[in-house]
């Protein structure tokens, strides 16, 4: 049976040699983890803000202090309080305050829509908000159609960025302030019994790529088991190593970034705006980061700004690139000019989120995204039938291991049966593993074009359009065909390098190099000339908004 060659899990043999095969994880809540940090390394920096630094010490204390007022507001166990944020001190301190005071976190991308901010707040039930003040406006539109009862206002200036003392906040009609509420309660948080296994730490919704957002599920257990998973693979140096993460903390790739760094009694420096390069290079200058974890937009960004190569990225011994597939050319940029090691990872919401990582020190193979991780098997299946498929083959990739949540979808019980079977996490990632048991991302089952029976991968006709001189970002999609119902034609929208401009001869240039670079049938009939792609805030082109 082709199972049984992944259930023999043949990628144990390429694992770097100091890497665990598997891991005794502790059965603790995920704050326990702050907590030991600040007991062994109270004076190190834990966040970086500006050219503000804010110590183990200090962030023990001001978490202490939230939650003891979160408390007193009526957060208890199995409250869910929402956040409206970006990557502000104030996010990481309402995280474990939340969790301390037995609390659910629902993470709230600050770009969704009134509407879309609305459905979250009623399908997760939350009684309380956070917010950032700068998205205030939106938070009171929505209130009179939700539950909530607490507003609390964090203000983006509440720390200044330089040294010194906290700014005083501007009281606000209707809501609390969260330096008033720090300020004025005592570090005793509650004692609260926590389940690590049945207990939710996280209510992460996905994007709504395929509906309304689904709730996912993650339980302490989850979180805390993918936290050991990611630093027993690559053996940081504890109490000494800074991150610098772009990813914003309500998507789950920056939430395990930073319960990694705070496990690790790592320091974080944190980007408020992903978008500002110049920003994220004078982080780099100023704390010389050993991690930097990027989506591979961001990165693409990166490499546009002339400061970057000129920058202490060149010190760097890991990139680390998440969300979406890195192309091969930024992967041989990136390895090439400086002395690190990009290192791709895949997974998903459901799997909190890390499933495969590339070795460290090991062998790499330039397009996969790496091996399973401690104690977590991937197969791959049929997509209809779903069973397993021989080793080489294309098929869906499903997940098997302690970090899936085993709680499921959030009041979604078709959605979870659906996705969660027998423990295993069907993805609707299209992949393949190859004989050494590297595993490879071709597409999203959604993001597969069907031309006349054939199965294009539109990630491969990305990677090819990329190798392009003139191309800067590209993003394939499949438009329905109006002379064959149910077929579709293959499309590729183009955002051009600087110094290249738009014309029929370039198009025909680029077609031309395509069809001398693909099968017939993946040649895109279309190309589209935009300025810019839509993103997510982490950087992700929206190909959904593309195809609409």
């Amino acid at each position: 049976m082709a199972e049984k060659v992944y259930l023999s899990k043949p990628w144990l043999k390429n694992y770097d040699e100091d890497v665990p095969k598997t891991i005794n994880y502790p059965k603790i809540p995920i704050y326990e983890t702050l907590n030991a940090s600040v007991k062994k390394f109270p004076d190190k920096p834990a966040l970086f803000w500006g050219k503000r630094t804010i110590t183990y010490e200090e962030l023990g204390e001001y978490v202490d202090r939230f939650a003891n007022a979160l408390t007193g507001m009526g957060v208890k166990k199995g409250s869910r309080v929402a956040l409206l944020m970006l990557n502000v001190p104030q996010y990481v301190i309402s995280i474990y305050a939340i969790l301390k005071a037995g609390g659910t976190v629902v993470g709230i991308n600050p770009l969704l829509s009134p509407r879309e901010i609305e459905f979250i707040l009623n399908d997760s039930g939350a009684e309380t908000i956070i917010s950032l003040d700068l998205f205030l406006s939106r938070v009171n539109e929505v209130k009179p159609n939700t539950k909530l009862k607490n507003i609390i206002i964090a203000g983006l200036g509440d720390f200044p960025q330089q040294p010194g003392p906290l700014a005083e906040p501007k009281e606000v009609e209707g809501a609390k302030q969260f330096l008033t509420l720090i300020k004025t309660h005592q570090p005793q948080p509650p004692k609260i019994k926590i389940d690590p296994e049945e207990d939710e730490a996280i209510l992460q919704y996905t994007g709504g790529t395929t509906g309304l957002p689904k709730g996912v599920v993650l339980t302490h257990r989850n979180m805390v088991c993918n936290i050991y998973q990611v630093y027993t693979w690559f053996n940081p140096s504890f109490g000494t190593d800074t991150f610098c993460s772009a990813f914003p903390i309500f998507h789950v790739a920056g939430l395990i970034v930073c319960l990694v760094a705070i496990t690790i009694g790592g320091a974080q420096c944190l980007v408020w705006n992903p978008r500002d390069t110049d920003n994220i290079i004078q982080l780099i200058n100023d704390y010389n980061p050993k991690w930097i974890v990027n989506v591979p937009t961001l990165y693409m960004m990166l490499l546009k700004n002339p400061k970057f190569f000129e920058s202490k990225v060149v010190n760097a011994e890991q990139f680390l690139s998440a969300a979406a597939p890195m192309p091969v050319e930024i992967i041989k940029e990136l390895q090439t000019k400086t002395k690190g090691v990009v290192v791709e990872i895949w997974g998903l919401t459901e799997a909190s989120p890390c499933a495969t990582i590339m070795p460290y020190k090991g062998k790499k193979k330039i397009g996969s995204v790496g091996l399973p991780i401690a104690d977590t098997i991937v197969k791959v299946v049929d997509i209809n039938t779903r069973e397993a498929l021989p080793a080489g083959e294309k098929g869906e990739l499903a997940v098997y291991g302690p970090q899936v949540f085993y709680k499921g979808y959030w009041n979604k019980p078709e959605e979870t049966a659906h996705t969660l079977k027998d423990g295993w996490l069907f993805t609707g990632d299209v992949g393949y593993m190859d004989e050494d048991g590297y595993f490879y991302i071709v597409d999203r089952t959604k993001d597969m074009i069907n031309v006349s029976g054939y199965k294009v991968f539109s990630r491969e006709v990305d990677e090819v359009v990329h190798q392009h001189p003139a191309v800067a970002l590209a993003a394939t999609v499949g438009v329905p065909d109006p002379e064959r119902p149910g077929s579709e034609r293959v499309k590729v929208f183009i955002v051009l390098k600087e110094g290249y401009q738009e014309s029929p001869e370039l198009k025909e240039d680029i077609m031309n190099f395509l069809r001398n670079n693909l099968a017939k049938y993946k040649v895109p009939k279309i190309i589209e000339f935009r300025k810019e792609l839509p993103m997510s805030l982490t950087g992700k082109v929206l190909k959904r908004q593309l195809r609409e």
